[in-house]
């Protein structure tokens, strides 16, 4: 006779919610600093520029978003180490995982922050 003990996760919990919302917050503000590095980076003359004499507007970056791109990163930095801390109250069970979005968004916003601060301290 073997001993089976009911699962008593019945409904998503307050820890499971957490988790979904960190998960979010940390892909969606990664995806923003991706696109404002697109908006802000300096617009390079490409080959119809030079043959019809169209001039760029902003042949350097957008300074003023620059310091937005810090923000999201930081943003997602955060959240994906929160997101982790609230996973590891979930890994008590077999079929319980690490959730690989929130590594993979650490590991991203960690280098991108690195070579943030890197670009704009020195």
């Amino acid at each position: 006779m073997s001993l089976r003990l009911n699962n008593r996760r019945r409904k998503i919990d307050l820890t499971l919610r957490l988790l979904a919302w960190s998960n979010a917050i940390a892909v969606i503000s990664l995806i923003a600093a991706v696109c404002l590095i697109a908006i802000a980076k300096p617009k390079r003359m490409n080959f119809l520029d030079h043959f019809y004499g169209v001039q760029r507007l902003n042949p350097t970056w957008n300074t003023d978003l620059i310091g937005y791109i810090g923000l999201m990163l930081l943003l997602s930095f955060l959240t994906s180490i929160a997101g982790l801390v609230f996973n590891s109250k979930r890994l008590q069970r077999k079929k319980d995982h690490i959730n690989a979005t929130l590594v993979l968004s650490l590991i991203v916003s960690t280098i991108s922050l690195l070579f943030y601060l890197r670009f704009t301290l020195f």
